[in-house]
């Protein structure tokens, strides 16, 4: 009997226990590994990590957090994938990979800040980087607060804004000015998806600029002409346009109306076709208004998109274009109303922006970019006669950084 158990032991030994560790090593599931950085190189914790059978249900799903390094693991049978890396406030990730039996696979990735994103601020320094770490006043105004305030033009929800003076001449098409921390309302850059809308010196009318396809408000406080020019004294506005985000095309269509012979209606289109993303909307805001020539009628188009080369290279076009008409009525206290009661304003604000953002090794980041915006401004008067104002400006800049965790060098040009 004795004899029987120490043979036991040494079959056990020599071979039930080899063999156990040779299926182990010839295990049919598929390995993926990888690092997880940042744009400065540092590496970024807490992604979640998941990868799900192409096809099958939630279930079927196999997941791993990145630690502080941003290095992750992650074993599961072969098969066809689709693997997603998530987290808030960097921009998700998704690939299509096939993985074969014992596959060992290795995926780096650099992460990029979702420039949308309410914890993200790319105007106070030019680039998206976390609100915390930014040391300029940032007000962020999101979709959602758009949404809960049911607002209609960007002046409207500006007027809520810590610091924001708004004046409106007359009903809706009246001059509207903002005045930020006290300065002169030329005094604040604005800008549409990177692209200027002032003229040089100049302020932004923002009677007809609606918040159809606007998803994010950056308001900046204080002097940032070191970045954005000798008109930025008071502050900078930056209104960010939707990207498209889901693979199934997301359909949005609204309509209303009101007294007056109001009524607004608008549609929106975006979605994501592999590494092309697009948004595309229009919209019409009409009303006659409470008196004589007191009409307003306004027309907006928006489109955003984007195209992804590879992990470090990506090219994204921007366009925009705001039209109204608007009465200015005149004396009308008295009857007949007097002469310059058929006085008319029509102002059109169309904007443009190409940016091509590429990376080159683990710290360079590199821009161009090229915008131009069109300012057109005609004033109707049977009395006075007609003026007209047109302004176009077109600026190209390019810029390189170098970028570490804890230090960052730029050099950049601007025409």
């Amino acid at each position: 009997m004795k004899n029987n158990l120490v043979s036991l032991v040494l079959f056990s030994l020599f071979f039930v226990i080899p063999s156990i560790l040779a299926a182990q090593n010839n295990s049919p599931d598929a390995h993926l590994t990888g690092t997880l950085l940042d744009s400065s190189g540092g590496g970024v914790g807490s992604v979640q990590v998941t990868a799900q059978l192409e096809g099958a249900t939630k279930a079927d799903t196999w997941s791993a957090t990145s630690n502080g390094n941003g290095g992750y693991a992650l074993v599961f049978p072969a098969g066809r994938y689709r693997v997603r890396y998530a987290r808030l406030p960097f921009i998700s990730r998704a690939f299509i990979l096939d993985f074969s039996p014992g596959q060992q696979r290795t995926i780096d990735l650099k992460l990029e800040l979702e420039p949308l994103s309410s914890s993200v601020v790319v105007t106070a320094q030019g680039g998206p980087t976390p609100a915390q770490n930014t040391t300029a006043p940032v007000t962020i105004i999101t979709r959602e607060e758009i949404d809960a305030r049911q607002a209609i033009s960007v002046a409207d929800v500006l007027l809520y804004s810590p610091g924001v003076v708004i004046s409106r001449t007359g009903s809706g098409g009246g001059s509207t000015s903002v005045f930020l921390d006290g300065g002169n309302s030329n005094f604040t850059k604005v800008l549409v998806d990177g692209t200027p809308i002032n003229t040089p010196g100049g302020a932004v009318d923002f009677s007809n600029l609606t918040l159809d396809d606007v998803d994010k408000i950056e308001i900046v406080r204080g002097a940032e002409s070191a970045i954005y020019g000798t008109d930025a004294v008071s502050g900078v506005i930056q209104i960010f346009t939707h990207r498209g985000t889901t693979h199934v095309p997301q359909v949005d269509i609204f309509g209303e109306g009101g007294t007056y012979t109001t009524a607004r209606g608008g549609a929106q289109v975006s979605g994501l076709l592999k590494a092309f993303d697009y948004s595309v909307a229009a919209s019409y805001l009409q009303s006659a208004g409470q008196g004589i020539n007191n009409d307003f009628l306004n027309r907006s188009m928006s489109g955003n998109f984007g195209y992804r080369f590879s992990e470090n290279n990506e090219v994204r076009l921007s366009v925009r274009d705001n039209n109204s008409e608007a009465g200015i009525p005149g004396q009308v206290l008295f009857q007949p109303p007097l002469y310059n009661s058929h006085q008319r304003f029509d102002q059109r604000v169309p904007a443009a922006n190409l940016r091509w953002n590429s990376a080159s090794g683990t710290h360079w980041k590199h821009q161009l970019a090229a915008a131009e915006s069109y300012t057109d401004q005609t004033n109707f008067s049977p009395t006075f006669g007609n003026s007209r104002f047109t302004y176009n400006r077109i600026n190209f800049n390019g810029e390189s950084s170098y970028l570490l965790p804890k230090l960052g060098v730029t050099a950049g040009y601007q025409y």
